[in-house]
């Protein structure tokens, strides 16, 4: 599997670059990274979603049913769903930026004691802030502060997002991880074990 581009030394040194040259976001397609590719025992589903936001919840709430069934039939807290939710969501918001023409793909593994799920969208523009905000979950500061993207980066919170799924996702699986896309694009990787 590729190297985690938030751990990646080499990665990160291209991030700070950016961000010292004044970049406002990190094109991951312009980048020498390397790439996530799908592991060949993964299950793969390719969704597009509504920029509707009265319908694109409920995609994305169907979109995760299956995964998590068969999750919480083999013994998974259900709070996988939240986190799971929470990682398709960003993908289309945040990196699709809502584009219907664009997918968000699914892929999977369950096996009888973890899940190992990757979702990845088409979009590839990364916030550098996004860097620290990743990095203080990791070290498990919003477990003493819930942290939202929007007051961590000193940007008006929007009425429609609160800014609060990546610290879901730290919340309640045991590994987040991310990679670059073989198409440019974000993969989050989520790994929930019981």
């Amino acid at each position: 599997m590729a190297s985690d581009i938030f751990r990646d030394d080499d990665t990160l040194d291209i991030f700070v670059a950016s961000m010292l040259s004044g970049q406002d976001k990190i094109n991951l397609g312009s980048t020498n990274i390397e790439t996530y590719i799908i592991p060949h025992n993964y299950t793969v589903q390719e969704y597009n979603f509504s920029n509707d936001r009265s319908i694109y919840p409920r995609q994305i709430r169907d979109a995760t049913s299956n995964v998590v069934s068969i999750a919480e039939g083999r013994g998974c807290n259900p709070n996988l769903f939240t986190a799971l939710y929470e990682a398709i969501l960003n993908a289309h918001q945040h990196g699709n930026l809502l584009d219907k023409n664009k997918n968000v793909t699914l892929a999977y593994k369950i096996d009888p004691t973890d899940a190992e799920i990757g979702i990845i969208d088409e979009g590839g523009l990364i916030n550098p802030a996004f860097i620290g905000f990743v990095n203080r979950h990791r070290i498990g500061k919003h477990k003493e502060r819930f942290l939202d993207w929007y007051t961590f980066s000193g940007k008006e919170k929007p009425k429609t997002n609160n800014g609060t799924g990546t610290s879901f996702m730290h919340t309640y699986v045991d590994n987040v991880q991310y990679f670059k896309s073989d198409k440019g694009g974000l993969v989050c990787h989520l790994t929930k074990r019981w």
